[in-house]
């Protein structure tokens, strides 16, 4: 058999009726092969990449979020000017019945709270004003992945978020007088 050409017959093909000739195809090139199955690991690459992506989405920071929560213009209050006891309970309906909020504390008043998402879990939004500033304070149960301290810095607004025990919480004001608003609600 040497120096002679190998012929496939494909076994799928109907055979010759009697007396004519069989049907017979070179083989197939091996780098068809080898293109073909590089081209199909490739699209189920990139499929299933674009699908977790597209079914789960990357979460956002705490401190990042609150940023774009205290940015929002005349957001509709659910509570305005609570008193202690009020906004204690509102808390413990939307963030849980042990969240220790740490509010209200000397020189700093509550102008508002409302419920919001904030990277896909329920938080309180407290509007408060302390010194001469008015904050935006998150509060809400912390996720697995949540850092212990962040900081996060967008032009003329500081954003501090920090974990303790179950929940995560994050305070936004101006950078300007960041040191003192952060001391009075750390």
């Amino acid at each position: 058999m040497r120096g002679r050409a190998v012929n496939l017959v494909e076994a799928e093909a109907t055979g010759p009726i009697e007396g004519e000739e069989a049907i017979v195809t070179p083989p197939r090139p091996p780098h068809r092969r080898v293109s073909v199955s590089l081209l199909f690991t490739v699209t189920m690459l990139v499929g299933t990449v674009v699908t977790i992506y597209t079914v789960f989405p990357p979460e956002g920071d705490l401190a990042g979020e609150a940023i774009a929560r205290h940015r929002e213009v005349s957001p509709a209050w659910a509570l305005t000017s609570p008193s202690p006891a009020e906004l204690r309970a509102w808390v413990a309906g939307v963030v849980g019945e042990d969240a220790p909020l740490g509010l209200p504390r000397a020189g700093v008043v509550v102008l508002g709270a409302r419920r919001v998402e904030v990277v896909h879990h329920a938080a309180a939004l407290l509007r408060v004003h302390s010194g001469t500033a008015d904050l935006s304070y998150i509060v809400q149960l912390a996720r697995d992945d949540e850092p212990a301290r962040l900081t996060h810095d967008e032009d003329e607004l500081h954003a501090v978020a920090w974990r303790t025990g179950r929940f995560a919480y994050a305070v936004v004001g101006p950078v300007t007088s960041a040191s003192a608003w952060e001391a009075a609600l750390r």
